[in-house]
């Protein structure tokens, strides 16, 4: 008995695997759903339409994107991890995506267990910028200002718990400042009271301040990446500006419900990659202050999702920051 149910076990393990092999092989035969968790004109929606129209072209099958808005892209998100994982649902997830789990008591997702990693899609490079009235013209420059200014000096944000607030706040954990932190209610009006003076400075992603640093009512100190940005490339990266170990970018990425079969995550990474090295499509993202960067492998993304999750945990930890 032992013996024929090791055969049975096997020839249902190579029927598994053929099956997976033929569901892939046609795969897709019917229109891919791309679930942008936010609403349609943001930066997620723009990178989710640019890359799924030339997804839906070299896949042969309409991509369809799906705004589900609410809740910071946590309605969307839990919408995308009770998917059925065939393939035919994905998401277009941002630095959101690796937040909430410390931002939020409860969620009805968890970021590493319920999705898989599929590709990088694109990034924004978050830039530290100050009023042209602060006396600093470097990093160095502007940690001695903060630390030696009386009453300290004032940081604005699109809002609480953002990338921008958080950048803001492991600037302060690994340079010691104290900033006083102003929210806002989205990015454009806390770029317009930078430019007018009401702050001092702010760590703002690329397209809100790309038009104010071009008529210089503001000033560009580094960008916060390990390396220098292509739509910055007169800037220092932190590390370059004396501010080690600052890694602070808003990205773009697809993932699929846990359980999506290999062969799929690998063909649509494939596709993705393809893409994404597409002068046009490369363009179309460096226009809406994007820079493309797809991942290597889909192991290489998981390992990147994974260090983001325990990067922001430890700066939402430190700054006991809860919504």
């Amino acid at each position: 008995m032992k013996r024929g149910s090791v055969w049975l076990k096997c020839l249902a393990l190579l029927l598994c695997a053929f099956g997976t092999h033929a569901f892939a092989a046609g795969y897709p035969e019917k229109p891919i759903r791309m679930i942008v968790p936010w609403a349609p004109g943001g930066g997620s929606d723009v990178t989710g339409r640019i890359i799924g129209a030339k997804l839906a072209e070299s896949l042969a099958q309409q991509v369809l994107i799906d705004n589900r808005a609410g809740a910071a892209g946590n309605i969307g998100t839990a919408t995308a991890a009770r998917a059925e994982a065939d393939g035919y649902t994905i998401l277009l997830a941002d630095t959101g995506f690796s937040t909430g789990i410390s931002l939020y008591a409860k969620l009805s997702y968890h970021p590493l267990k319920d999705f898989a990693p599929i590709s990088l899609v694109a990034t924004t490079p978050i830039v530290c910028v100050v009023h042209p009235s602060v006396p600093a013209k470097s990093m160095k420059e502007l940690i001695a200002l903060a630390k030696s200014k009386s009453g300290g000096l004032t940081g604005g944000s699109g809002g609480t718990g953002g990338s921008v607030h958080l950048a803001l706040e492991l600037f302060q954990l690994q340079t010691g400042t104290k900033i006083t932190h102003v929210p806002y209610k989205g990015s454009g009006p806390a770029a317009i009271d930078l430019a007018s003076g009401q702050i001092d400075l702010m760590f703002s992603t690329a397209p809100p301040m790309i038009p104010l640093l071009q008529a210089n009512r503001v000033r560009a100190l580094a960008v916060a990446s390990a390396e220098r940005s292509a739509l910055f490339p007169d800037l220092p990266s932190m590390k370059e500006a004396g501010v080690p170990n600052f890694v602070a970018t808003n990205w773009y990425g697809i993932l699929a419900p846990t359980g999506t079969p290999k062969a799929v995550i690998d063909r649509l990474h494939a596709e993705i990659v393809k893409v994404t090295s597409l002068r046009e499509v490369r363009q179309r993202l460096s226009g809406a202050g994007l820079e493309p960067r797809a991942n290597e492998t889909p192991q290489v993304f998981g390992k990147f999702v994974s260090d983001d999750v325990a990067r922001w945990a430890r700066v939402i930890k430190h700054a006991n920051i809860k919504l």
